[in-house]
């Protein structure tokens, strides 16, 4: 056992099961943990992650107790904290906190590996500053993620019609749809028409959109590779909130350049 390890022992701590999304906005702290504070008011603490790397993370008082509030929607989204991940917090007694993170699967999650996001085998060349171009002879749609696609978001008819998902006189024809991202994960969402006629994904929807860590500004470009199967393609909202641009374009990928090799 090397020194990191025995003092760790020596700290106390606290574990968190994360399940469900609200864990990605804010963190409840353990109330029986409190006592650690020796009758002191923390305001921030820092938290520091598996790499070393440390984040300024805020904490409010609330009715229900002491949550981890601004600055932590930060580190979730920057460790790709995810449904079923499980955390040990590890307190030095004054305002830093050391987290180790498990996966779904035990074992310490590779943060690294986390983070290298599979490219896209749909995007084409591009000059710097200028457009994504995506291309693929599948239908698509695009969205930028806004307030209102929290916990639904819509499907153009014309393209929920030519996908055989409702009727062009509104009549819903599948009630769920699978969505998929890149690594292979999968949600099965339900599918309502709206009063006015319009199909929107409701459940299931919510899970997946907080599993992928999808930020307000970010563009998604939902692609139906089979029937009742959509593919997610999400381009992160560049520095200073400003949204990626993309551009859907159909037909095929043109051969990539030696240069770009």
């Amino acid at each position: 056992m090397d020194k990191k390890q025995k003092c760790r022992l020596e700290m106390p701590s606290f574990r968190m099961f994360l399940v469900g999304d609200d864990f990605s906005q804010h963190l409840r702290i353990p109330p029986a943990f409190i006592k650690n504070f020796n009758g002191r008011r923390l305001g921030k603490c820092t938290m520091r992650g598996p790499t070393g790397k440390c984040w300024a993370v805020e904490l409010e008082q609330r009715r229900d107790g002491l949550f981890f509030h601004n600055g932590w929607p930060g580190f979730v989204k920057d460790h790709f904290l995810e449904s079923e991940d499980f955390l040990i917090f590890n307190y030095d007694g004054g305002s830093e906190f050391d987290v180790t993170i498990y996966d779904k699967t035990c074992c310490e999650k590779d943060v690294k590996a986390a983070a290298k996001r599979p490219a896209s085998d749909h995007l084409a060349e591009t000059s710097t500053g200028g457009p994504i171009l995506f291309r693929s002879e599948n239908a698509c749609f695009t969205k930028t993620f806004k307030p209102h696609n929290l916990y639904s978001l819509l499907i153009p008819k014309s393209i929920a019609v030519t996908e055989g998902l409702m009727s062009s006189e509104g009549i819903l024809i599948k009630e769920t749809i699978v969505l998929q991202d890149r690594t292979g994960r999968s949600w099965l969402v339900q599918l309502d028409v709206t009063s006015d006629g319009r199909l929107v994904m409701t459940r299931g929807w919510k899970t997946c959109r907080a599993t992928n860590q999808i930020s307000f500004g970010d563009t998604i470009i939902f692609e139906f590779v089979k029937q009742g199967v959509i593919l997610l393609h999400i381009f992160r909202v560049r520095g200073e909130g400003n949204s990626s641009s993309v551009e859907v374009l159909s037909g095929v990928l043109p051969r990539k350049s030696s240069k770009n090799l």
